[in-house]
């Protein structure tokens, strides 16, 4: 996006993305009951990552909203 202005429209499609991620999720922690104990902690630690991103992410665009609705 170099070059291009950020807009809240922009910013609120990428925060539909990061929601839209949500129902990849649950499907995931479904079937970590099927999964042996092993693998049900790691795939456990998979979730917990990406749901840090996706915090840090909504974190970020919450700034960028901020600063683009001061200018």
């Amino acid at each position: 996006m170099e070059n291009e202005k950020i807009t809240v429209a922009y910013v609120m499609q990428k925060i539909d993305q990061i929601m839209e991620g949500t129902t990849a999720l649950r499907e995931g922690i479904a079937m970590l009951e099927n999964l042996g104990e092993g693998a049900a902690i790691a795939a456990g630690n998979m979730v917990e990552a990406r749901e840090k991103t996706n915090q840090q992410m909504l974190a970020l665009l919450n700034q960028i909203v901020e600063k683009i609705e001061i200018n």
